[in-house]
């Protein structure tokens, strides 16, 4: 005889597999309901991780300088906005007078690349070893730019779009900082909301159980992001003085991107690396050499000195993890989610081994 629990169990298999079902035959709808709600919450989201970054830095002038909470958090945000202000002062500067210079000497640029390209096409002429027609080439690529010219212009548009969409970002992340201000006023009424929500649904054990875990992946996501921020730091201004010492073109702009491709894991760096590589070739093609090597010694760095140091104990994830946390949250939550894919998935493997340890142990 089956128990009224069999029955009870097969209903919600019941109800799961239409659920599954539904979702496979409105995936377009579902995502496009996924995208609007997470862009609803966007700015308490923002909010939580301001608040998360912040909080040591609070804590710090509030148990250390015995300084009131709310004063305490006055001073951190100006400390930190002055800190962003300060690279921007001196950042911003050299890199609008790189990007002007890039942007006047581009077509002398271009054309010296297609006499170097044209040079080169002609030794491999003279040697036999061109297996491919230049005029052919040529033509397909006018045929083309012909063909897809209105996907240029719609491009342009879109672009447009993404500023407008770009400032709405900038907006909400403002907003964010301010909720965040709310959150850590009073941190302890909000662990405490928490704890009795969860309590409504389950055990008071359970509930701090859920809690402890919520601050373990607090832990977790606040050692990456500034574990990350640091080595990126360190990997762009590595990699910046090694080729302002070798006397590459671009050199700041060059190791402005490769510091921010190293906030992504592998696949940043990569982009970056790509970008600064075709800036220096339009330049100076010999100068790419040092590019490699400013681009290693500060991977070096990131993966020999400053990465085992920082970021090892954060996730202990392996390479193959990593990659598939930068992709898979990418596509569901676009940049936001390719720096914070990892972290993600820290607390996806925290919680698996907590599940499993519990199963050890009964």
């Amino acid at each position: 005889m089956f128990d009224k629990k069999f029955y009870i169990n097969i209903f919600f298999i019941g109800l799961a597999l239409i659920f599954i079902q539904s979702i496979f035959q409105n995936i377009s709808a579902i995502s496009n309901l996924f995208n609007n709600f997470f862009k609803s919450i966007l700015p308490f989201i923002y909010a939580i991780f301001v608040a998360i970054l912040l909080t040591p830095v609070v804590n710090l002038f509030e148990e250390k300088f015995k300084i009131k909470r709310i004063y305490s958090i006055i001073i951190s945000l100006f400390l930190v906005l002055l800190f962003i202000l300060g690279i921007f002062l001196i950042v911003i500067p050299n890199l609008v007078v790189s990007i002007s210079d890039l942007i006047n000497k581009f077509p002398q640029m271009l054309a010296s690349f297609n006499d170097n390209a044209t040079k080169f096409i002609n030794f491999l002429r003279e040697k036999n070893l061109l297996f491919f027609d230049p005029n052919e080439i040529e033509g397909n690529l006018i045929n083309y730019f012909k063909s897809n010219l209105g996907n240029f212009k719609n491009l342009a548009l879109n672009l447009s779009l993404d500023l407008v969409q770009g400032i709405f970002s900038i907006m909400n992340f403002f907003l964010g900082v301010f909720l965040a201000l709310y959150l850590i006023e009073d941190k302890e009424y909000y662990v405490k909301f928490l704890e009795n929500f969860f309590f409504l649904f389950t055990s008071k054990k359970r509930a701090k159980d859920t809690v402890q875990l919520l601050e373990d992946s607090k832990i977790i996501f606040l050692k990456y992001i500034w574990g990350r921020i640091i080595t990126s730091a360190a990997v762009g201004l590595t990699a910046y003085i090694v080729m302002i010492i070798c006397k590459v073109p671009y050199a700041l702009l060059s190791g402005l991107l490769i510091g921010l491709g190293n906030m992504i894991p592998y696949i940043g760096s990569i982009a970056a690396g790509i970008i600064a590589v075709f800036l220096i070739v339009l330049a100076a093609p010999i100068k790419v050499i040092y590019l490699f090597i400013a681009i290693g010694i500060g991977q070096s760095v990131d993966g020999f000195i400053l990465g085992p140091k920082i970021l090892s104990e954060t996730v202990g994830m392996s390479s193959f993890w990593t990659i598939v946390a930068v992709i898979l949250c990418g596509n569901l939550m676009g940049p936001l989610g390719l720096f914070l894919g990892v972290p993600i998935f820290g607390v996806i493997k925290l919680i698996y081994g907590k599940q499993l340890q519990k199963k050890e142990n009964l």
